[in-house]
């Protein structure tokens, strides 16, 4: 099985952007974009990254509740502590954040994708960094292919057409642990729904 894995890629460079990219400001046409609030704590989330979906020529941006996971439930997809936003890749420009702490993660960085042979995601990201002699967190997760449960298969519906929805990506929390993102230790999944009123969510599991 041939798995598309997400590679860290420095990234120094702060401007707009339809590249899979984490940290930083969000990219959104005109850089309009209504700043998603926890349902629970009704705060803010922070921006944790975006996904390029060159396939739909969108951007799926991607937040979450900044409270620490337990205060509001980031591990559930239908809990309202996490966001996708799903914006055309066009007259992209950088979102300028709202006023507030850690809206925005500091340190930004990029993603090369590379295809690695295994029999599932676990088993390509381990042997691409010792192929490569780096550290397994230069993978930063997968595009596609099949998700790599960690507690077991929970694959949500569509708010819209109640229908299952379909992966998108499976995610690390990132090349350090002092900028990772706070997943529990484990993964989090971005699935998305393409029916007239298709949304995308996002969870995790450790």
């Amino acid at each position: 099985m041939k798995t598309q894995l997400l590679i860290h890629l420095p990234d120094s460079n702060p401007t707009a952007s339809s590249d899979t990219k984490f940290g930083g400001l969000p990219s959104a046409p005109g850089g309009a974009l209504s700043w998603p609030v926890c349902k629970s704590c009704r705060s803010r989330m922070q921006f944790l990254g975006q996904l390029c979906c060159s396939e739909t020529h969108e951007l799926l941006l991607l937040f979450m509740c900044r409270k620490e996971p337990g205060e509001c439930l980031q591990f559930e997809a239908d809990s309202g502590s996490n966001a996708v936003l799903a914006v055309t890749a066009v007259d992209l420009k950088l979102v300028k954040a709202p006023r507030g702490r850690e809206l925005i993660r500091p340190t930004r960085y990029g993603a090369r994708s590379v295809t690695q042979e295994s029999s599932d995601y676990d088993e390509a990201r381990a042997a691409w960094a010792s192929d490569h002699g780096v550290s397994p967190r230069e993978v930063l997760g997968q595009l596609g292919g099949i998700p790599f449960w960690i507690q077991g298969e929970e694959i949500p519906s569509c708010d819209g057409c109640k229908k299952p929805m379909s992966f998108v990506a499976q995610l690390e929390q990132g090349p350090k642990y002092e900028t990772d993102m706070n997943f529990g230790g484990g993964c989090a999944y971005v699935f998305r729904c393409t029916c007239a009123k298709g949304g995308a969510k996002m969870w995790w599991q450790c």
